[in-house]
């Protein structure tokens, strides 16, 4: 039995868990239902919005803990905690009862979390070192890499350096490779294989289809914020667009490199949105302020409201 500060501390992460989870259930279900509302938002406000909805489970948690605790340590004497921010023997903790159990849980599950994906990060960074010693440097941070597969990447969270095959050199134009590079450069000058990472570590914690359309329209957002870069009085939308049905016939025929979760590529991902917006075909409208607020209040109403319910109803079945 564990009693005091530390068990405060233990208390306050195991409300922090329940709260997650529960947080985690509501944005899911408004991610699930707006799925196909994204692609009528601006890139912008899109990477904005998604970036709000795979944070959310956090901020709600650590907000709601907050007020329980807040509830606890402002009641007289430490005893007639607040009748809302509920929480049965904040001063008292057990690993042997169900608030044990699910602090060992979610610690495991966030080790391991955690540790696939810095061992993914170790590992990149192995094979981009490597890459860069056999490289041969065109440009300031263009590389070429000598392979007949034709592709282009940026990689890197720091140091961002951007990566064309000798294939793809070999096969383009001189027209169509300065579109791939300025799209490349556009992906190194926001950031963006340090923040495809970084969401997909927040996506992690999701269930796995939902991640995957989560990334996908982070992916989608990202890719047409470079496209859109790329465009000038020389390089029209029109011919951008071209070079990306160029680039997608040279990825089916020679199997490109796979893009993964660190890098940011010009292949063919999302190809379809990519040449309609491109083209103007889309009409994207930035994101309803009201409706955000509305669905945040929801979430964080949800959490707030579920939370000494459930722990009442758990504590009908497990002892505490």
């Amino acid at each position: 039995m564990i009693e005091g500060t530390l068990a405060i501390v233990l208390n306050t992460l195991t409300i922090i868990i329940i709260t997650f989870v529960i947080a985690n259930v509501a944005v899911s279900i408004v991610a699930s239902l707006m799925t196909q509302s994204f692609l009528t938002i601006q890139v912008q406000s899109r990477k904005v919005a998604l970036w709000l909805l795979i944070t959310m489970p956090w901020l709600t948690s650590i907000g709601v803990a907050l007020f329980f605790l807040n509830g606890y340590l402002s009641s007289k004497a430490f005893e007639a905690e607040t009748e809302f921010a509920h929480w049965h023997h904040m001063a008292v903790f057990s690993w042997s009862t169900w608030h044990g159990a699910t602090l060992i849980i979610a610690l495991v599950f966030s080790c391991f979390i955690l540790g696939k994906k810095f061992v993914q990060l170790k590992q990149h960074h192995h094979n981009l070192k490597s890459l860069t010693h056999f490289a041969k440097p065109l440009t300031d941070n263009v590389f070429e890499i000598d392979m007949p597969k034709a592709s282009a990447f940026t990689a890197g969270f720091i140091h961002k350096k951007c990566y064309v095959t000798s294939g793809m050199l070999k096969e383009m134009t001189e027209a169509e490779v300065e579109v791939v590079l300025a799209h490349e450069k556009a992906h190194a000058k926001n950031n963006d294989p340090l923040k495809k990472w970084l969401f997909s570590l927040f996506a992690a914690f999701f269930i796995p289809s939902l991640a995957t359309r989560l990334k996908l329209h982070m992916t989608l957002a990202m890719e047409q914020a470079a496209d859109n870069a790329v465009v000038n009085d020389k390089l029209t939308p029109t011919f951008v667009a071209i070079t990306l049905v160029r680039v997608a016939r040279l990825n089916a025929l020679y199997s490109p490199i796979k893009s993964n979760e660190l890098v940011a590529s010009f292949g063919a991902d999302v190809l379809d949105q990519r040449i309609y917006f491109l083209l103007g075909q889309l009409t994207l409208k930035p994101v309803n302020k009201w409706m955000t607020l509305i669905l945040v209040i929801f979430i964080l109403a949800a959490s707030m409201s579920s939370i000494d319910g459930l722990h009442h109803f758990v504590e009908i079945v497990f002892s505490h």
